[in-house]
């Protein structure tokens, strides 16, 4: 049986495996997420909607099985159904509610004591209804330890651990030379993903590396606070080169991965890097670089950035040392190719 993405957002394309709402659906959708009701209802309201048109399409699919990959709409799946329900985690379970209750806490104040208690009520409505998937997929053994410490409740027999994969199930054609002289970041240019911490680091390593370039890949929120600080700390040699999707154009033309990230549940960018040889500079945050990463790259401190930047020049410096490194990421990419995670799977799915 085809596996069938299933979009909130209208889908132009022409894929048949594509289903997504209609413009009536998601405006109605819309309407009544915003509403001041929904919010202080701690969105009941959009979730009964959402729940409502979420299982009359999957009916009409035949859907036996949904694998729910966005956790703020756990609590708008229509469980109690003849449909098992699977939830994705993509990070970490902590590090990302943390993040939203921090989020809140930047408001003005009276914004800010709702926000908290929104977000906190919100919090717990979530893990109620993660009670009642009949799966949980986690990327690493460390996400699956957090899940288990936050969720304490929830049967263990349901937990499995399954990567995501590489787009791949043979090795590259061109590897870095790892002489580029350019140092890459790949991400969402967002506060969670340290980017702000990323060019205090690089002005660090730019003063030891003054040959080298800062390459950064992305946007977000948080792109115009980066130019701003480029400016007025006159910072040399950094490339804000927005979205790109050709990653051989990326990875291919750097020596270094770098992740400044206050966590990473599980830190794709790694393993895209590792696939053309680029080993890879993270903080040992929470839930799993160190998992991921292996013996195929640094981790510092959290969060260090003079014990960081002093790693990235050290690196860069030693090309024997580099090479090695080189070597090791390669062989890691290959515990992550499609067909290796697809088998892991098919074997959760046919058991279900």
């Amino acid at each position: 049986m085809p596996a069938i993405i299933l979009s909130l957002n209208k889908y132009e394309g022409d894929c048949k495996y594509v289903v997504s709402f209609d413009n009536v659906e998601q405006d109605a959708y819309r309407q009544v997420f915003e509403s001041v009701k929904n919010k202080f209802s701690i969105n009941k309201m959009s979730d009964a909607y959402l729940r409502k048109v979420l299982l009359k399409k999957l009916h009409e699919m035949g859907c036996k099985v949904l694998v729910n990959q966005t956790y703020d709409l756990v609590s708008a799946l229509p469980f109690d159904n003849d449909i098992k329900i699977i939830q994705v985690f993509h990070w970490s379970l902590e590090g990302y509610e943390k993040t939203l209750i921090d989020a809140a806490k930047k408001k003005s104040f009276g914004v800010r004591q709702l926000s908290v208690w929104i977000n906190s009520r919100r919090s717990k409505c979530r893990h109620k209804y993660l009670l009642k998937c009949d799966g949980v997929i986690l990327l690493t053994q460390s996400a699956s330890a957090e899940f288990k410490r936050v969720m304490p409740s929830f049967d263990v027999n349901q937990i499995s651990v399954i990567p995501n994969p590489l787009p791949y199930s043979v090795d590259a054609a061109q590897y870095s030379t790892l002489q580029n002289k350019n140092i890459c970041f790949v991400g969402r240019l967002s506060t969670e993903k340290g980017c702000m911490r990323l060019l205090r680091i690089w002005m660090k390593v730019a003063t030891q590396l003054p040959e080298h370039t800062l390459s950064v890949y992305g946007d977000g929120p948080c792109r115009g606070e980066m130019e701003e600080y480029i400016k007025v700390h006159n910072l040399q040699r950094v490339r804000l080169c927005g979205f790109e999707r050709d990653l051989q154009k990326i990875y291919s033309n750097s020596d270094l991965l770098l992740s400044v990230s206050d966590s990473e549940g599980f830190g794709l960018v790694f393993i895209e890097a590792f696939y053309y040889g680029v080993p890879v500079v993270s903080f040992d945050c929470p839930v799993s670089p160190r998992e991921v990463i292996g013996d195929a790259g640094i981790l510092v401190p959290c969060f260090d950035e003079n014990e960081y930047a002093d790693a990235v020049v050290a690196k860069l410096s030693e090309t024997e040392d580099l090479r090695k490194s080189q070597r090791s990421v390669i062989n890691r990419a290959k515990l992550f190719y499609s067909n290796i995670i697809a088998k892991h799977w098919n074997d959760l799915l046919t058991s279900m």
